[in-house]
Protein backbone atom coordinates (compact mmCIF):
# COMPACT_ATOMS: atom_id res chain seq x y z
CA UNK A 1 0.00 0.00 0.00
CA UNK A 2 1.27 3.30 -0.98
CA UNK A 3 0.33 6.34 1.84
CA UNK A 4 0.25 9.73 0.93
CA UNK A 5 0.36 12.94 3.59
CA UNK A 6 -0.47 16.23 2.64
CA UNK A 7 0.07 19.22 4.55
CA UNK A 8 -1.70 22.43 3.65
CA UNK A 9 -3.34 25.28 5.69
CA UNK A 10 -7.08 25.55 5.11
CA UNK A 11 -7.63 27.27 1.60
CA UNK A 12 -5.37 26.14 -0.07
CA UNK A 13 -6.24 22.87 -1.47
CA UNK A 14 -4.68 20.32 0.37
CA UNK A 15 -7.64 17.56 0.22
CA UNK A 16 -8.91 19.15 -3.34
CA UNK A 17 -5.02 17.79 -4.55
CA UNK A 18 -5.59 14.18 -2.37
CA UNK A 19 -8.83 14.00 -4.24
CA UNK A 20 -7.13 14.55 -7.74
CA UNK A 21 -4.52 11.91 -7.24
CA UNK A 22 -6.27 9.43 -5.78
CA UNK A 23 -8.95 9.74 -9.11
CA UNK A 24 -5.59 9.81 -11.11
CA UNK A 25 -4.47 6.97 -9.93
CA UNK A 26 -7.67 5.13 -10.84
CA UNK A 27 -7.14 6.96 -14.29
CA UNK A 28 -3.87 4.91 -14.53
CA UNK A 29 -5.41 1.73 -14.35
CA UNK A 30 -8.16 -0.13 -13.06
CA UNK A 31 -6.05 -2.35 -10.75
CA UNK A 32 -5.91 0.76 -8.15
CA UNK A 33 -7.98 1.37 -5.29
CA UNK A 34 -7.84 5.00 -3.63
CA UNK A 35 -8.77 6.53 -0.98
CA UNK A 36 -8.30 10.66 -0.37
CA UNK A 37 -9.61 11.81 3.05
CA UNK A 38 -8.75 14.88 5.26
CA UNK A 39 -7.85 15.84 8.43
CA UNK A 40 -9.56 18.91 10.15
CA UNK A 41 -11.34 20.59 12.82
CA UNK A 42 -13.64 23.51 12.79
CA UNK A 43 -10.52 25.40 11.92
CA UNK A 44 -11.03 28.70 9.69
CA UNK A 45 -9.30 29.63 6.43
CA UNK A 46 -5.30 29.36 6.85
CA UNK A 47 -5.19 26.54 9.90
CA UNK A 48 -3.07 23.79 9.62
CA UNK A 49 -4.68 21.01 7.76
CA UNK A 50 -3.88 17.71 6.67
CA UNK A 51 -5.26 15.29 3.80
CA UNK A 52 -4.34 11.88 3.27
CA UNK A 53 -4.41 9.23 0.26
CA UNK A 54 -3.97 5.64 0.98
CA UNK A 55 -3.30 3.78 -2.75
CA UNK A 56 -3.34 -0.46 -3.49
CA UNK A 57 -4.21 -3.00 -5.64
CA UNK A 58 -7.01 -3.95 -3.25
CA UNK A 59 -9.63 -2.11 -2.06
CA UNK A 60 -9.14 0.64 0.52
CA UNK A 61 -11.13 1.13 3.63
CA UNK A 62 -8.87 2.24 6.42
CA UNK A 63 -9.43 5.79 6.97
CA UNK A 64 -7.07 6.46 10.13
CA UNK A 65 -4.40 9.10 10.18
CA UNK A 66 -1.14 7.93 8.29
CA UNK A 67 1.38 7.44 10.87
CA UNK A 68 4.39 7.04 8.35
CA UNK A 69 4.17 8.05 4.69
CA UNK A 70 6.16 7.49 1.71
CA UNK A 71 5.83 10.88 0.53
CA UNK A 72 5.06 14.12 2.55
CA UNK A 73 3.38 17.14 0.03
CA UNK A 74 4.12 20.14 2.87
CA UNK A 75 2.05 22.99 -0.08
CA UNK A 76 3.30 25.97 2.94
CA UNK A 77 7.13 25.58 4.02
CA UNK A 78 5.84 27.25 7.83
CA UNK A 79 3.81 24.15 8.47
CA UNK A 80 7.63 22.39 8.79
CA UNK A 81 7.47 22.46 12.60
CA UNK A 82 10.59 21.12 15.05
CA UNK A 83 10.43 17.42 13.54
CA UNK A 84 8.95 17.86 9.74
CA UNK A 85 10.20 14.36 9.08
CA UNK A 86 8.41 12.66 11.72
CA UNK A 87 6.15 11.01 9.84
CA UNK A 88 8.09 9.97 6.63
CA UNK A 89 9.14 6.82 6.14
CA UNK A 90 12.89 5.51 6.13
CA UNK A 91 12.89 5.67 1.95
CA UNK A 92 10.20 7.75 1.57
CA UNK A 93 10.87 11.57 -0.13
CA UNK A 94 9.11 14.81 1.27
CA UNK A 95 8.24 17.35 -1.02
CA UNK A 96 8.53 20.85 0.19
CA UNK A 97 6.43 23.85 -1.33
CA UNK A 98 9.36 26.64 -0.79
CA UNK A 99 11.08 30.04 -3.02
CA UNK A 100 14.05 29.17 -1.12
CA UNK A 101 16.21 26.85 0.86
CA UNK A 102 15.01 24.77 4.05
CA UNK A 103 17.38 24.02 6.89
CA UNK A 104 16.46 20.63 7.11
CA UNK A 105 19.52 18.27 5.81
CA UNK A 106 18.65 15.26 4.57
CA UNK A 107 18.35 13.64 1.34
CA UNK A 108 14.95 12.57 1.37
CA UNK A 109 13.97 16.27 1.24
CA UNK A 110 13.39 18.14 -1.95
CA UNK A 111 11.95 21.31 -2.65
CA UNK A 112 10.16 23.07 -5.51
CA UNK A 113 8.63 26.73 -5.73
CA UNK A 114 5.04 25.40 -6.61
CA UNK A 115 3.66 28.78 -5.25
CA UNK A 116 5.91 30.58 -7.80
CA UNK A 117 4.74 28.57 -10.55
CA UNK A 118 1.24 29.21 -9.55
CA UNK A 119 1.55 32.96 -9.55
CA UNK A 120 2.79 33.03 -12.74
CA UNK A 121 0.71 31.10 -14.90
CA UNK A 122 -2.65 31.66 -12.66
CA UNK A 123 -2.00 34.84 -11.25
CA UNK A 124 -2.60 33.33 -7.61
CA UNK A 125 0.21 31.51 -5.45
CA UNK A 126 -1.71 28.38 -5.08
CA UNK A 127 0.63 25.67 -4.54
CA UNK A 128 -1.52 22.55 -4.59
CA UNK A 129 -1.77 21.45 -8.64
CA UNK A 130 1.65 22.41 -8.54
CA UNK A 131 2.97 19.89 -5.84
CA UNK A 132 0.76 17.52 -7.46
CA UNK A 133 1.98 17.74 -10.83
CA UNK A 134 5.72 18.14 -9.57
CA UNK A 135 5.32 14.71 -7.52
CA UNK A 136 3.59 12.90 -10.71
CA UNK A 137 7.02 14.16 -12.40
CA UNK A 138 9.39 13.29 -9.75
CA UNK A 139 8.34 9.58 -8.70
CA UNK A 140 6.81 8.34 -11.77
CA UNK A 141 3.94 7.32 -10.00
CA UNK A 142 1.52 8.05 -12.54
CA UNK A 143 1.35 9.43 -15.76
CA UNK A 144 0.17 12.99 -16.64
CA UNK A 145 -2.43 12.56 -19.04
CA UNK A 146 -4.39 10.61 -15.85
CA UNK A 147 -3.31 13.84 -13.55
CA UNK A 148 -5.06 15.77 -16.47
CA UNK A 149 -8.12 13.39 -16.74
CA UNK A 150 -8.54 13.93 -13.11
CA UNK A 151 -8.43 17.87 -13.29
CA UNK A 152 -10.94 17.53 -16.47
CA UNK A 153 -13.52 15.50 -14.25
CA UNK A 154 -12.60 16.76 -10.67
CA UNK A 155 -12.12 20.98 -10.85
CA UNK A 156 -14.76 23.41 -11.79
CA UNK A 157 -14.71 24.35 -15.60
CA UNK A 158 -13.17 27.55 -15.14
CA UNK A 159 -10.40 26.32 -13.20
CA UNK A 160 -9.48 23.58 -15.42
CA UNK A 161 -7.13 25.62 -17.93
CA UNK A 162 -5.16 27.28 -16.10
CA UNK A 163 -3.96 24.19 -13.23
CA UNK A 164 -3.78 22.09 -15.94
CA UNK A 165 -0.85 23.55 -17.68
CA UNK A 166 0.81 24.44 -13.86
CA UNK A 167 0.35 20.50 -13.72
CA UNK A 168 2.24 20.10 -16.99
CA UNK A 169 5.46 22.62 -16.29
CA UNK A 170 5.43 21.15 -12.70
CA UNK A 171 5.18 17.70 -14.28
CA UNK A 172 8.13 18.47 -16.55
CA UNK A 173 10.38 20.23 -14.05
CA UNK A 174 9.54 17.13 -11.49
CA UNK A 175 10.68 14.74 -14.25
CA UNK A 176 13.93 16.93 -14.89
CA UNK A 177 14.84 17.84 -11.23
CA UNK A 178 18.04 16.41 -9.74
CA UNK A 179 19.11 16.56 -5.75
CA UNK A 180 22.27 18.89 -4.98
CA UNK A 181 24.74 16.70 -3.73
Amino acid sequence: MKEILWHGRGGQGAFTASILLGTAYINESPEYHALAFPSFGPERRGAPVRAFNRIDSERVGDRSEIKKADYLLYLDDSLLGENPLSELREHGVAIINTDGPVEIRDERVVTFDASGLAAEILGRPIANTGILGFWAGFSGEISLDSLVTAVRTGLNPKLQEGNIRVIQEAFVRGKSYVREK
